[in-house]
């Protein structure tokens, strides 16, 4: 009731950002047209709060087609996005064709056949070739894999990253290290973003590839890497590797930990910064955090397999 007359004041019946009717007397009642209850607009299994930032009053039917989905959804037949502003995530309508916030939607369009279209789209590229660029790396191992579908998960939760891998056996076990990289992570929320998927390989690996025995240890490594210019970062971009002098533990790289790790820039960009705030350690920080909702949901998944 405090969070309806924070919202709505006195009134007794209003609509919902979804445009379904709710009112203040039918709170939590399926059994009721107007039936509402409070919905987490970043979702709790995505680390959202109980807080009243982000907290919505709205229809029991708007909240359940919204369930746990982020950031895309659609309740009442209309198309949502829940996005960051400043410390807190809003739900906004998405209006029209949704454009990509990279490119200019023309640049599908371009025609090579025409001169004139090759050409605009040539010096397009020219003007952006001097602008600072950050990189994106995802630097994973992973011990004694009982199955390459494990690879393909992975694959597929990275996305269009570029994804290379490899192997590496000795008498006592075998190691696969796969590398997802982005190359174009210069906005806040492609690297909460990138942060996010981390996150949730690190649920799945810890509470079921590693618990059902498809794999016997892993670590997670997740740094953004500054450069001043495209040139820049052709040269040095290659050159990242997973050492000890890289991130500044003596004995991290040999022996695997189950955990997740993030560098500076990855912290200072993401939500991790509240998180860690005191617990910095060097260039490379553990960051072992998990979605709780799905690390209960898995557990319960091991028995099955």
């Amino acid at each position: 009731m405090r969070l309806w007359n924070k919202s709505f004041g006195k009134e007794t019946k209003v609509k919902d950002y979804t445009g379904r009717t709710i009112a203040k007397g039918a709170y939590n009642d399926r059994n009721s047209e107007f039936g509402w209850n409070l919905d987490h607009i970043l979702p709790q299994s995505r680390g959202g709060k109980t807080a009243d930032y982000n907290l919505v009053c709205c229809h029991i039917l708007t909240n359940d087609e919204k369930a746990d989905k982020f950031p895309s959804f659609k309740a009442n037949g209309i198309a949502f996005e829940i996005v960051k502003v400043e410390n807190h995530y809003e739900i906004q309508q998405v209006s029209g064709k949704k454009k990509n916030k990279h490119k200019e939607e023309d640049d599908s369009k371009v025609n090579f056949m025409d001169s004139a279209s090759g050409v605009r789209f040539f010096k397009k590229l020219k003007g952006i070739q001097n602008k600072p660029r950050f990189v994106g790396t995802v630097f994973i191992r992973l011990q004694n894999i009982q199955t390459t579908a494990l690879i393909d998960f992975i694959e597929k939760l990275f996305g269009n990253d570029n994804i290379t891998y490899s192997m590496e056996k000795n008498y006592y076990s075998s190691e696969t290290k796969i590398i997802a990289k982005n190359y174009d992570i210069s906005h806040r929320e492609d690297i909460q973003e990138m942060l996010d998927k981390c996150i949730v390989l690190n649920t799945y690996l810890k509470n079921y590839f590693k618990e059902a025995g498809y794999v016997s240890g892993y670590d997670i490594f997740f740094r953004v890497d500054y450069y001043k210019e495209k040139w820049d970062m052709y040269l040095n971009s290659q050159k990242i590797q997973l050492t000890n002098q890289n991130y500044g533990f003596t004995n991290l790289i040999s022996s695997l930990t189950d955990k997740l790790y993030i560098n500076e820039l990855v912290i200072v960009n993401t939500d991790a910064d509240q998180d860690v705030a005191a617990n910095r350690h060097g260039e490379l920080t553990e960051y072992d955090y998990t979605y709780n909702r799905l690390e209960k949901n898995l557990e319960k998944e091991v028995n099955g397999k």
